[in-house]
This record gives C-alpha cells, structure tokens and sequence, in this order.
C-alpha cells in the first residue's frame, strides 16, 4: 500500500469536508448551497468529501409562537463569501469592503425556548413527527441561522421588543416582531437569504408514566443528561432492561 498517497487521500477528504462550516461570531455552522434551510425544520444532515447537505425531512407546526434570540453581527470577508456562495446574484445587494470601517450587518437566529419547543413537537398535532424523530436516531433540528436581511428589515428586527417563531399557511415559518407588548410585523423566510446554521439533536428518557418521550433538545457537540439517549431504541431497550 502506497502510505503516502493514503495519507495525502486523508488530508483532502477532511479538507473538502471543512470546506462546508464556516465560524460566525466564534461558533462553527454548516453552510450549504443546494437546498433550502429554515429555523426550526427537522431532517438529517448528509456531509461527505463531494457534498454536505440538510435534507429536510418534517416541518413541525408550532402552534405556541417560540421565541427567538437575536444577534446583530458584521459581516468578515468569509461570512461575505459564504453569504454569495448562496445568494450567487447576492439578491440583496450586500456590498462589503475590506477597507471600509464600517460594515455591512446580518443577524443571527437561535431558538431560545428550548422547553417550549420540546412541548410543542410532543403535541397531538405534531404525532406523525414524534413517530418519525423516534425512528430516526440521526435526525436534527435547524436550531440557529446566519441570515442576511434588507437593512430595513435588519433594523426592525433588531428593534423589536421580542421575535417569535411562528406558522404561516402552507406548512412555512415566519418571524414575528413584538413591540410595546403587542405583534405589529411579520417576516417571512422569503425575504431573507440564510447563508449557515447549527444543529440540535434529541435526547429520549423514560417519563413517570414509564413511556419513552423526549426529554430535551441539545447542542451537536453536546450530550444527553444523564439516563437520557440520543437514539430512542436505547432508551426503550434500558428501560426494558431494569424492568426485569
């Protein structure tokens, strides 16, 4: 075996597949440029040395708003880049300049209200998704996203009181603003060009009705509480396991 020839095969492989993150404000996310992202979707996450993609697979119906943190960032010549990398006509007519002190911004989206969340996916309206998480170990949630905005709408949403999650028809998400205590705007995803983001995964645990269910909703890099697992199996197979 030519080691040598090996060794190089292994350094380009894990090269491509760094090739589908990029750090925004100190964190690793995914990017991708083939198919569509959205705060809050559920699906699998596929990377090898050709491609790396979020094949979407459900989209819960939230029908308690969740709430959403927001951060305003600047853009730095590689979120720029992952930014047309996405938008390739850059539909929004981000200009950035290297040399130019002031920059142009973009925000980031993290879905704060993890319990709620967790609520809304045990939900009767959200059965046929429980059934699908609890089959599929390898399933994550879209739980944080780069996005970038028309400056207008950049400045209302970083305005803005309180932002919720929220359905909209045909199975679709928007962002709700709040403001003096009450909803005043909208924003709908197709407005936006969401160029990255994070993902979360679910942990399983026996509830007191001694039944499989979801206890939480944790980071990629993180783990499960204790006596909670990431494949639902597991956990009903541990549960059997003491009960006899």
């Amino acid at each position: 075996m030519n080691y040598k020839i090996y060794g190089i095969a292994i350094i380009l492989m894990l090269s491509c597949v760094g090739c589908y993150s990029v750090k925004v404000n100190n964190a690793n996310m995914h990017t991708s440029t083939t198919n569509p992202i959205a705060l809050g979707v559920i699906g699998v996450q596929k990377t090898d040395v050709l491609s790396s993609d979020f094949k979407v697979s459900a989209i819960p119906e939230y029908q308690q708003q969740i709430r959403v943190a927001v951060k305003s960032v600047d853009f730095n010549a590689t979120t720029f880049d992952t930014y047309l990398k996405v938008s390739k006509e850059n539909k929004l007519g981000v200009t950035y300049i290297d040399s130019v002190d002031r920059k142009p911004k973009f925000v980031i989206l993290d879905l704060l209200d993890r319990v709620g969340t967790t609520n809304e996916l045990q939900s009767e309206h959200n059965i046929q998704t429980i059934t699908y998480l609890k089959s599929q170990k390898n399933a994550s949630m879209v739980t944080s996203v780069s996005m970038a905005l028309p400056e207008a709408l950049l400045q209302e949403i970083t305005d803005a009181e309180a932002v919720f999650l929220s359905n909209r028809a045909y199975k679709q998400y928007q962002l709700s603003l709040v403001k003096g205590g009450k909803p005043y705007k909208t924003i709908d995803f197709a407005e936006v060009t969401i160029f990255a983001y994070k993902l979360s995964f679910f942990c399983w645990s026996e509830n007191e009705r001694r039944q499989i269910t979801l206890a939480s909703i944790i980071d990629e890099k993180s783990s499960c509480p204790k006596n909670a697992y990431r494949d639902a199996q597991k956990a009903l197979e541990k549960m059997n396991y003491f009960k006899l």
